[in-house]
């Protein structure tokens, strides 16, 4: 995939949605610029676990995201959820 990108003048790099769709949430950067005014992205661990790292906000569209990806799976029925049938 091949896109055109622009800099503006703070430094800020905007990235088309398709590009953006290709690479994870928090996923951090190394960057290195080749002899030819390339710039080159090299993906980095953090060390640390998401959770040590994310805001409140990140956390809580990290679990919107995972319970979205849980839409079909089975539920659970009304009577497992009745106070006198979650202790049995």
């Amino acid at each position: 995939m091949a896109v055109i990108v622009e800099v503006s003048e703070t430094g800020t790099i905007q990235l088309p949605p398709q590009v953006l769709d290709a690479i994870r949430p928090n996923t951090r950067f190394r960057i290195e610029v080749s002899d030819e005014n390339r710039l080159i992205l090299f993906p980095v661990g953090s060390g640390l676990p998401f959770w040590a790292t994310a805001t409140p906000q990140e956390r809580a569209e990290r679990w919107h995201q995972w319970v979205q990806s849980h839409k079909n799976g089975p539920n659970l029925p009304d009577e497992a959820l009745r106070r006198e049938n979650i202790y049995d």
